[in-house]
């Protein structure tokens, strides 16, 4: 492990990250592996190809799932999202 220079332990890092990634099965960049919680409060019971928000709350651990919810437009806007600690 290259510990001397600063730009080669950077890019023995991201590649380390990039490789980390594929093995588990996450493609997106910002996709993390584990529980996340999403909230919707002006749609409180939103369908989403396949998944449905129950009382505005929608939780799963399921990258593809994840992945879904965070594709849509209303993400960021009417849609937020957290990780939940196992």
């Amino acid at each position: 492990m290259p510990y001397k220079d600063p730009e080669t332990r950077r890019r023995y890092d991201r590649e380390y990250k990039r490789r980390l990634r594929a093995q588990q099965g996450l493609t997106e960049p910002g996709q993390t592996l584990g529980r996340k919680a999403y909230i919707c409060l002006k749609y409180p019971h939103l369908r989403l190809s396949g998944t449905a928000f129950r009382d505005g709350w929608f939780i799963t651990d399921d990258p593809a799932k994840q992945a879904t919810i965070e594709a849509n437009p209303a993400y960021g806007q009417w849609i937020f999202s957290w990780r939940v600690e196992p």
